[in-house]
Formats: structure tokens, C-alpha cells, sequence
């Protein structure tokens, strides 16, 4: 990873650090990165840190390196779909992908591309107030002070726009209050913006039993995405192969082996492509 490279990806963790009270609340909000590793990429002190921890970092923020190439797998294509379907004709989508398909990479790269579009990642640290200033800052937009009066500024902000989609990603970690924020926002947007509530298999099992067990909310959640998850569970047997290609490693038997050795997953996937490429430069 080139330090232009690092650099970008420090501002995307430090405007994800923004949305957290404490630097040591973000860290705990992302997978295998300690407050100690966040203080040493915002103070550049970056010797140190493996391309293999900057490349974790990107990808639970949302970035990924500008040479990184998006590639037609059953993942990106089917939500490439829905999140245009979504925009397009003011839709509201429940996507229940399991982890290591590209769900995040698809968004991220879903966002640079169109206009209007708003992603926001979900944690369990999050509350309605601490959720509804996330989704104005990845609108470009400074919070007002009161959960109601940023609610408010929301949907104005959206309802000024045309064709908006709101992407919720990782929404299993959200409490349920905030869940139910998001019903509420949706409604209050319901044929005038398009959004996607979107997890792992988590998120579908957990809608499901409280529909089940009737705990107060659920069914209006169930109902708001047309009561059915679109679901995902494995890589297509061509996947791995297809985003080999797509960013310059054509050895076929080098394909095949990270085909194997990923695991049904494209996280896995991409360390393992950069590690051949970075091989392949060094000799």
C-alpha cells in the first residue's frame, strides 16, 4: 500500500472515529483493531503497521484502495441491483449476505458512484442520537443538537433530493431502539426514498424470532421491508477467479489455490491477491 494510500485511509477512520465519543469506543467497534493501532495511524506512525492490518482497517470503514478493482461477482451484481432498484423506485430492501461475500465493498463502491447516496455502518455502540449524527455527517450535513430536531433535518435533507438511497449496513449490531429508528425514518420516506436495511444471517434470524415472539416493533421492521430477506450464503464457484482477474493475477494455478485456501471468503481473498501481487512486484 503506497503512503498516498495510507493517507486516505487514516481520513476515513479519523471521519469514522468522529461518530464515537472516545477513540477507544471506535476501536472497540472494529474488528481486530486496538486503540493503541488507531493512535499510531492518526499519528503517523506508521512503520511499524503491516499492509495486512492498514487493508483490515480500509475495509471496515468502508475503503478500499483506488487501484482495487471491483469485479462481477454473484454478490456485487445481485446488490448492484437492488441498491438501483432501491434508488430508482423508492424501495425499501431487507439483505441478509453472509460475511466475506463483498457486501461492504459493494456498498462503498456503490456510494462513490452514484449521487445521493448515504451509508452508514451499524455497531452496538451506537444509540438514536449518536446514529441519527452519523447518517448527517455521511451526508454532508453538521447535526443539530436534539435526536427529534436531527430527524427532523434528515428527512428535509432527504426530501429536498431526488432518487436518494439509505444504506444501512451491518445492521444486526444496531439495538433495537435504533432498528426502530430506522422503521420510523422509512415510513416517514416511504415512496419518496429508497432504502436498504442490510446484515449477515444474524440480521434475518433476529427480525424473524421477534416477529416470532412479538416484541414491540419487529413486525412493523418485517413489514417496512415487505416481509422477506434477500439472501446470500456462498461464493459462486467463479467468484475468487473473477476478482483475481479483475486486479491483474492471472496465474492459473495460483487462482486456484487462493480459490481454496480463502474459505468462502473474499476478505480472506483480497489479502491473499495483494500478498501474490506484492510477490510478483518484489521479484
Amino acid at each position: 500500500m503506497t503512503h498516498e494510500q495510507k493517507r486516505q485511509v487514516k481520513d476515513a477512520l479519523v471521519r469514522y472515529m468522529s461518530n464515537f465519543n472516545s477513540q477507544t469506543d471506535a476501536a472497540q467497534s472494529l474488528e481486530g483493531i486496538s486503540p493503541s493501532t488507531l493512535s499510531q495511524i492518526k499519528g503517523h506512525n506508521w512503520e511499524l503497521l503491516s499492509d495486512r492490518i492498514w487493508h483490515h482497517a480500509a475495509r471496515q470503514v468502508g475503503f478500499y484502495c483506488g487501484e482495487w478493482k471491483a469485479a462481477d461477482t454473484s454478490a456485487y451484481l445481485l446488490m448492484r441491483i437492488l441498491f438501483s432498484d432501491a434508488q430508482h423506485y423508492a424501495m425499501a430492501y431487507g439483505i441478509a449476505i453472509c460475511s466475506g461475500l463483498g457486501k461492504t465493498f459493494t456498498a462503498a463502491h456503490y456510494t462513490r458512484e452514484n449521487d445521493n447516496v448515504i451509508y452508514v455502518a451499524g455497531n452496538a455502540l451506537h444509540n438514536r442520537k449518536s446514529f441519527l449524527k452519523a447518517m448527517l455527517y455521511a451526508a454532508g450535513e453538521n447535526a443539530e443538537s436534539t435526536a427529534p430536531e436531527m430527524l427532523k433535518q434528515l428527512t428535509r435533507l432527504i426530501e429536498a433530493k431526488e432518487q436518494t438511497l439509505l444504506v444501512i449496513d451491518d445492521a444486526q449490531h444496531l439495538k433495537d431502539r435504533v432498528l426502530l429508528l430506522v422503521v420510523l425514518l422509512a415510513n416517514r420516506l416511504a415512496g419518496k426514498a429508497g432504502i436498504v436495511i442490510m446484515g449477515d444471517n444474524n440480521l434475518q434470524a433476529r427480525i424473524i424470532d421477534g416477529v416470532r415472539l412479538k416484541k414491540p416493533g419487529f413486525d412493523e421492521i418485517y413489514k417496512t421491508i415487505g416481509r422477506r430477506f434477500i439472501t446470500l450464503g456462498y461464493l459462486a464457484p467463479g467468484d475468487v477467479a473473477t476478482v483475481c482477474r479483475a486486479n491483474g493475477l492471472h496465474d492459473e494455478d495460483t487462482i486456484s489455490y487462493i480459490s481454496e485456501a480463502c474459505n468462502n471468503n473474499l476478505h480472506t481473498a483480497t489479502c491473499l491477491i495483494t500478498e501474490q501481487l506484492q510477490h510478483s512486484i518484489a521479484a
